[in-house]
Protein backbone atom coordinates (compact mmCIF):
# COMPACT_ATOMS: atom_id res chain seq x y z
CA UNK A 1 0.00 0.00 0.00
CA UNK A 2 0.79 3.11 -0.93
CA UNK A 3 1.73 5.67 2.03
CA UNK A 4 3.56 8.59 0.33
CA UNK A 5 1.22 12.06 1.19
CA UNK A 6 -1.15 13.02 -1.68
CA UNK A 7 0.71 16.49 -1.67
CA UNK A 8 -0.80 19.55 -3.98
CA UNK A 9 1.23 20.32 -6.92
CA UNK A 10 2.28 23.84 -8.48
CA UNK A 11 2.51 22.42 -12.00
CA UNK A 12 -0.29 20.28 -11.49
CA UNK A 13 -2.45 23.39 -10.25
CA UNK A 14 -1.76 25.46 -13.12
CA UNK A 15 -2.21 22.65 -15.80
CA UNK A 16 -5.49 22.74 -14.28
CA UNK A 17 -6.14 26.69 -14.78
CA UNK A 18 -8.87 27.15 -18.10
CA UNK A 19 -11.04 29.77 -19.58
CA UNK A 20 -14.85 29.46 -19.70
CA UNK A 21 -16.73 30.13 -22.66
CA UNK A 22 -20.66 31.10 -21.62
CA UNK A 23 -22.64 28.27 -22.77
CA UNK A 24 -24.86 30.85 -24.77
CA UNK A 25 -22.44 30.81 -27.34
CA UNK A 26 -23.33 27.41 -28.27
CA UNK A 27 -26.69 27.63 -28.17
CA UNK A 28 -27.88 30.90 -29.48
CA UNK A 29 -28.50 31.87 -33.11
CA UNK A 30 -26.96 35.32 -32.31
CA UNK A 31 -23.72 34.11 -30.88
CA UNK A 32 -23.23 31.01 -32.93
CA UNK A 33 -21.83 32.51 -35.78
CA UNK A 34 -18.91 34.13 -33.82
CA UNK A 35 -15.18 32.35 -34.88
CA UNK A 36 -13.63 30.44 -32.39
CA UNK A 37 -10.88 32.95 -31.80
CA UNK A 38 -13.52 35.70 -31.07
CA UNK A 39 -15.65 33.11 -28.39
CA UNK A 40 -11.80 32.56 -27.05
CA UNK A 41 -11.28 36.08 -27.23
CA UNK A 42 -14.11 36.63 -24.96
CA UNK A 43 -12.83 34.18 -22.64
CA UNK A 44 -9.98 35.62 -22.12
CA UNK A 45 -10.98 38.98 -21.65
CA UNK A 46 -13.55 37.69 -19.22
CA UNK A 47 -10.55 36.10 -17.28
CA UNK A 48 -8.90 39.23 -17.26
CA UNK A 49 -11.29 41.30 -15.81
CA UNK A 50 -10.26 40.33 -11.67
CA UNK A 51 -7.23 42.14 -13.12
CA UNK A 52 -9.06 45.24 -14.28
CA UNK A 53 -10.06 45.23 -10.65
CA UNK A 54 -7.19 45.27 -9.03
CA UNK A 55 -5.65 47.95 -11.69
CA UNK A 56 -9.05 50.06 -10.82
CA UNK A 57 -10.28 50.11 -14.11
CA UNK A 58 -13.68 50.64 -13.60
CA UNK A 59 -15.53 53.89 -14.31
CA UNK A 60 -17.66 56.22 -11.36
CA UNK A 61 -21.08 53.79 -12.46
CA UNK A 62 -18.95 50.58 -11.75
CA UNK A 63 -18.59 49.37 -15.17
CA UNK A 64 -15.56 47.28 -15.81
CA UNK A 65 -13.11 48.25 -18.87
CA UNK A 66 -9.58 47.19 -20.19
CA UNK A 67 -6.72 49.72 -21.39
CA UNK A 68 -4.81 47.39 -23.66
CA UNK A 69 -3.09 48.64 -27.39
CA UNK A 70 -3.68 46.59 -29.98
CA UNK A 71 -0.22 44.86 -29.99
CA UNK A 72 -0.83 44.11 -25.61
CA UNK A 73 -4.27 42.34 -27.47
CA UNK A 74 -2.28 40.38 -29.30
CA UNK A 75 0.40 39.65 -26.78
CA UNK A 76 -2.65 38.70 -24.48
CA UNK A 77 -4.48 36.79 -27.59
CA UNK A 78 -1.52 35.23 -29.17
CA UNK A 79 -2.47 36.65 -32.67
CA UNK A 80 -1.54 38.89 -35.39
CA UNK A 81 -2.64 42.86 -35.30
CA UNK A 82 -5.01 42.26 -38.62
CA UNK A 83 -6.90 39.16 -36.20
CA UNK A 84 -6.97 41.44 -33.56
CA UNK A 85 -9.05 43.81 -35.30
CA UNK A 86 -11.42 41.26 -36.98
CA UNK A 87 -11.77 39.79 -33.59
CA UNK A 88 -12.78 43.09 -31.90
CA UNK A 89 -15.05 43.67 -34.42
CA UNK A 90 -16.69 40.57 -34.61
CA UNK A 91 -17.43 41.04 -31.16
CA UNK A 92 -18.58 44.66 -31.69
CA UNK A 93 -21.25 43.49 -33.80
CA UNK A 94 -22.37 40.59 -31.62
CA UNK A 95 -22.81 43.49 -28.68
CA UNK A 96 -20.56 42.28 -26.56
CA UNK A 97 -17.46 44.56 -26.97
CA UNK A 98 -17.91 48.63 -26.44
CA UNK A 99 -15.52 50.81 -27.57
CA UNK A 100 -15.42 54.23 -25.27
CA UNK A 101 -12.99 57.37 -26.94
CA UNK A 102 -11.85 59.46 -23.77
CA UNK A 103 -10.15 62.39 -25.77
CA UNK A 104 -6.65 63.31 -26.78
CA UNK A 105 -4.22 62.18 -24.26
CA UNK A 106 -6.48 59.58 -22.84
CA UNK A 107 -6.31 55.56 -23.58
CA UNK A 108 -9.23 54.29 -24.68
CA UNK A 109 -11.35 51.96 -22.87
CA UNK A 110 -12.59 48.79 -23.80
CA UNK A 111 -16.18 47.41 -21.91
CA UNK A 112 -16.32 43.60 -22.00
CA UNK A 113 -20.52 43.30 -22.04
CA UNK A 114 -22.24 40.34 -21.07
CA UNK A 115 -23.79 38.25 -23.32
CA UNK A 116 -28.00 38.45 -23.54
CA UNK A 117 -30.00 35.42 -22.96
CA UNK A 118 -33.36 34.64 -23.53
CA UNK A 119 -36.29 32.02 -22.86
CA UNK A 120 -34.97 29.68 -25.60
CA UNK A 121 -31.43 30.18 -24.44
CA UNK A 122 -32.40 28.91 -20.95
CA UNK A 123 -34.01 26.08 -22.52
CA UNK A 124 -30.87 25.37 -24.85
CA UNK A 125 -28.50 25.67 -22.23
CA UNK A 126 -30.63 23.15 -20.00
CA UNK A 127 -30.74 20.87 -22.76
CA UNK A 128 -27.03 21.07 -22.88
CA UNK A 129 -26.22 20.04 -19.31
CA UNK A 130 -29.24 17.35 -19.13
CA UNK A 131 -27.88 13.73 -18.99
CA UNK A 132 -29.20 11.32 -21.52
CA UNK A 133 -32.12 10.62 -18.57
CA UNK A 134 -31.86 14.01 -17.00
CA UNK A 135 -34.99 13.29 -14.75
CA UNK A 136 -34.36 9.58 -13.71
CA UNK A 137 -35.32 10.18 -9.70
CA UNK A 138 -38.51 12.23 -10.38
CA UNK A 139 -39.92 10.37 -14.11
CA UNK A 140 -39.37 6.58 -12.41
CA UNK A 141 -42.99 6.25 -13.28
CA UNK A 142 -43.27 8.21 -16.41
CA UNK A 143 -43.28 5.12 -18.04
CA UNK A 144 -46.20 3.13 -18.78
CA UNK A 145 -46.69 0.16 -17.14
CA UNK A 146 -44.85 -3.03 -18.15
CA UNK A 147 -46.90 -5.47 -16.54
CA UNK A 148 -49.06 -6.07 -19.84
CA UNK A 149 -48.32 -7.66 -22.56
CA UNK A 150 -48.14 -7.30 -26.40
CA UNK A 151 -50.40 -10.54 -27.75
CA UNK A 152 -53.01 -7.73 -29.15
CA UNK A 153 -50.62 -5.12 -30.41
CA UNK A 154 -51.57 -5.87 -33.91
CA UNK A 155 -50.20 -3.67 -36.62
CA UNK A 156 -49.63 -0.48 -34.07
CA UNK A 157 -45.95 0.83 -35.26
CA UNK A 158 -43.53 -0.37 -32.25
CA UNK A 159 -41.25 2.45 -32.99
CA UNK A 160 -44.04 4.99 -31.36
CA UNK A 161 -44.15 3.33 -28.04
CA UNK A 162 -41.52 4.49 -25.26
CA UNK A 163 -38.37 2.42 -24.87
CA UNK A 164 -39.50 0.67 -21.47
CA UNK A 165 -41.92 -1.67 -21.67
CA UNK A 166 -44.29 -3.31 -24.00
CA UNK A 167 -48.04 -2.54 -23.70
CA UNK A 168 -51.47 -4.50 -25.11
CA UNK A 169 -54.34 -1.68 -25.79
CA UNK A 170 -57.92 -1.34 -25.67
CA UNK A 171 -59.54 -1.51 -28.89
CA UNK A 172 -62.43 1.46 -27.97
CA UNK A 173 -61.49 5.41 -28.59
CA UNK A 174 -60.52 7.81 -25.69
CA UNK A 175 -63.52 9.80 -24.38
CA UNK A 176 -64.56 13.13 -25.89
CA UNK A 177 -64.73 15.99 -23.73
CA UNK A 178 -64.33 19.56 -24.29
CA UNK A 179 -60.51 19.67 -22.91
CA UNK A 180 -59.68 17.15 -25.83
CA UNK A 181 -61.15 19.50 -28.64
CA UNK A 182 -58.26 21.02 -30.36
CA UNK A 183 -59.87 22.55 -33.01
CA UNK A 184 -58.99 26.08 -31.85
CA UNK A 185 -55.09 24.59 -31.86
CA UNK A 186 -54.65 23.88 -35.60
CA UNK A 187 -51.57 26.08 -35.27
CA UNK A 188 -49.40 23.85 -33.17
CA UNK A 189 -47.54 21.77 -35.38
CA UNK A 190 -47.74 18.22 -34.06
CA UNK A 191 -45.94 15.99 -36.49
CA UNK A 192 -42.43 16.19 -38.27
CA UNK A 193 -43.73 14.17 -41.40
CA UNK A 194 -45.08 16.05 -44.52
CA UNK A 195 -48.64 14.76 -44.52
CA UNK A 196 -48.67 14.27 -47.94
CA UNK A 197 -46.41 11.75 -47.68
CA UNK A 198 -48.49 9.58 -45.25
CA UNK A 199 -51.08 7.73 -46.51
CA UNK A 200 -54.86 7.34 -45.01
CA UNK A 201 -54.47 4.30 -43.30
CA UNK A 202 -50.68 5.01 -41.84
CA UNK A 203 -52.12 7.96 -40.41
CA UNK A 204 -55.29 5.74 -39.35
CA UNK A 205 -52.63 3.89 -37.33
CA UNK A 206 -50.61 6.52 -35.70
CA UNK A 207 -53.90 7.78 -34.61
CA UNK A 208 -55.48 5.00 -32.97
CA UNK A 209 -51.95 3.96 -31.79
CA UNK A 210 -51.72 7.76 -30.09
CA UNK A 211 -55.32 7.44 -28.78
CA UNK A 212 -54.37 3.96 -26.88
CA UNK A 213 -50.96 5.30 -25.32
CA UNK A 214 -53.29 8.28 -24.23
CA UNK A 215 -55.81 5.96 -22.74
CA UNK A 216 -53.58 3.69 -20.91
CA UNK A 217 -51.37 6.94 -19.75
CA UNK A 218 -54.33 9.06 -18.25
CA UNK A 219 -55.49 6.08 -16.44
CA UNK A 220 -52.11 5.33 -14.84
CA UNK A 221 -49.59 8.17 -14.29
CA UNK A 222 -49.23 9.16 -10.90
CA UNK A 223 -46.67 12.16 -10.91
CA UNK A 224 -49.00 14.60 -12.35
CA UNK A 225 -52.90 15.38 -11.79
CA UNK A 226 -55.65 14.37 -14.38
CA UNK A 227 -56.03 18.20 -14.89
CA UNK A 228 -52.65 18.85 -15.86
CA UNK A 229 -52.04 15.96 -18.35
CA UNK A 230 -55.04 16.94 -19.91
CA UNK A 231 -53.93 20.44 -19.87
CA UNK A 232 -50.57 19.29 -21.99
CA UNK A 233 -52.75 16.73 -23.83
CA UNK A 234 -54.40 19.29 -25.17
CA UNK A 235 -51.21 21.52 -25.92
CA UNK A 236 -49.08 18.48 -27.84
CA UNK A 237 -52.32 18.39 -30.46
CA UNK A 238 -52.82 14.74 -29.40
CA UNK A 239 -49.56 13.48 -30.34
CA UNK A 240 -48.03 10.84 -28.04
CA UNK A 241 -44.70 11.84 -28.41
CA UNK A 242 -44.86 15.90 -27.94
CA UNK A 243 -47.01 15.01 -24.70
CA UNK A 244 -44.17 13.10 -23.66
CA UNK A 245 -41.98 15.57 -24.10
CA UNK A 246 -43.52 18.48 -22.92
CA UNK A 247 -43.93 16.66 -19.67
CA UNK A 248 -39.97 15.91 -19.51
CA UNK A 249 -40.01 20.01 -20.22
CA UNK A 250 -42.48 20.98 -17.33
CA UNK A 251 -40.83 18.17 -14.92
CA UNK A 252 -36.94 19.75 -15.86
CA UNK A 253 -38.23 23.45 -15.23
CA UNK A 254 -39.40 22.57 -12.20
CA UNK A 255 -36.36 20.97 -10.88
CA UNK A 256 -34.25 23.54 -12.33
CA UNK A 257 -36.53 26.61 -10.34
CA UNK A 258 -36.45 25.23 -6.93
CA UNK A 259 -33.05 23.62 -6.90
CA UNK A 260 -31.43 26.99 -8.13
CA UNK A 261 -32.34 28.29 -4.69
CA UNK A 262 -31.51 25.22 -2.77
CA UNK A 263 -35.01 23.79 -2.42
CA UNK A 264 -35.91 20.41 -2.74
CA UNK A 265 -37.73 19.65 -5.86
CA UNK A 266 -39.27 15.90 -4.48
CA UNK A 267 -41.01 18.37 -1.64
CA UNK A 268 -42.89 20.18 -4.46
CA UNK A 269 -45.89 17.59 -5.41
CA UNK A 270 -47.78 18.80 -8.46
CA UNK A 271 -50.95 17.41 -6.38
CA UNK A 272 -50.30 19.66 -3.66
CA UNK A 273 -53.46 22.38 -3.38
CA UNK A 274 -50.88 25.29 -3.67
CA UNK A 275 -48.78 23.61 -6.41
CA UNK A 276 -51.67 22.41 -8.60
CA UNK A 277 -54.03 24.96 -9.43
CA UNK A 278 -51.11 27.45 -10.59
CA UNK A 279 -49.42 24.86 -12.55
CA UNK A 280 -53.12 24.16 -14.14
CA UNK A 281 -53.27 27.63 -15.11
CA UNK A 282 -50.05 28.02 -16.47
CA UNK A 283 -50.55 25.55 -18.57
CA UNK A 284 -54.06 26.75 -19.74
CA UNK A 285 -52.37 30.32 -20.53
CA UNK A 286 -49.81 28.73 -22.59
CA UNK A 287 -53.07 27.00 -24.22
CA UNK A 288 -54.46 30.82 -25.00
CA UNK A 289 -50.72 31.83 -26.27
CA UNK A 290 -50.73 29.28 -28.82
CA UNK A 291 -54.36 29.99 -29.76
CA UNK A 292 -53.46 33.45 -30.57
CA UNK A 293 -50.11 32.47 -32.33
CA UNK A 294 -47.87 34.39 -29.53
CA UNK A 295 -45.61 31.14 -29.29
CA UNK A 296 -42.65 30.39 -31.88
CA UNK A 297 -41.22 27.29 -29.72
CA UNK A 298 -43.70 25.61 -27.34
CA UNK A 299 -40.49 23.84 -25.50
CA UNK A 300 -38.89 27.06 -24.55
CA UNK A 301 -42.26 28.71 -23.89
CA UNK A 302 -43.45 26.20 -21.37
CA UNK A 303 -39.82 26.28 -19.53
CA UNK A 304 -39.92 29.36 -19.47
CA UNK A 305 -43.63 29.77 -17.92
CA UNK A 306 -43.13 26.69 -15.31
CA UNK A 307 -39.52 28.28 -14.15
CA UNK A 308 -41.31 31.37 -12.79
CA UNK A 309 -44.24 29.43 -11.36
CA UNK A 310 -41.80 27.24 -9.57
CA UNK A 311 -39.71 30.25 -8.35
CA UNK A 312 -42.92 31.98 -6.85
CA UNK A 313 -44.46 28.55 -5.54
CA UNK A 314 -41.28 28.43 -3.47
CA UNK A 315 -40.89 31.79 -2.48
CA UNK A 316 -44.29 31.35 -1.11
CA UNK A 317 -43.76 28.34 0.79
CA UNK A 318 -40.61 30.07 2.16
CA UNK A 319 -42.45 32.70 3.11
CA UNK A 320 -45.36 31.18 4.80
CA UNK A 321 -42.98 28.60 6.91
CA UNK A 322 -41.06 31.86 8.23
CA UNK A 323 -44.02 33.17 9.58
CA UNK A 324 -45.73 30.01 11.02
CA UNK A 325 -42.45 28.51 12.29
CA UNK A 326 -40.32 31.50 12.59
CA UNK A 327 -37.44 29.44 10.88
CA UNK A 328 -35.29 31.49 8.85
CA UNK A 329 -35.78 32.23 5.02
CA UNK A 330 -33.59 29.88 3.08
CA UNK A 331 -34.38 31.44 -0.48
CA UNK A 332 -31.47 33.06 -2.18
Amino acid sequence: MDNQPNYYNIKRQYALKFFQVPKVFMTSEKYKKLSAEAKLAFAVLSDRLQLSIKNHWFDPEGNIYFIYTGEQLGVILGCSHNKVNSVKKELKEAGLLLMKRMGQGRANRMYLLEPEINDHDIYGIDQLETPENPLSEEVTNVDLPTSMNNEQAGTLDKSRFPKKGILEFPKRETSDTDINNTNNLKNIETDTLKTDTISDHEKSITKQQDAALFETYLNNEAIFTKQQLLDIKLLSGNDFMKFMQLQQTVLRAKKQALNSHKLQSSLFDLHDTDVATPIHETLMRAVQQVRLNQVTDLNSYIYSAIFAEFETIGNGRCIEANKVNGQTLFWD
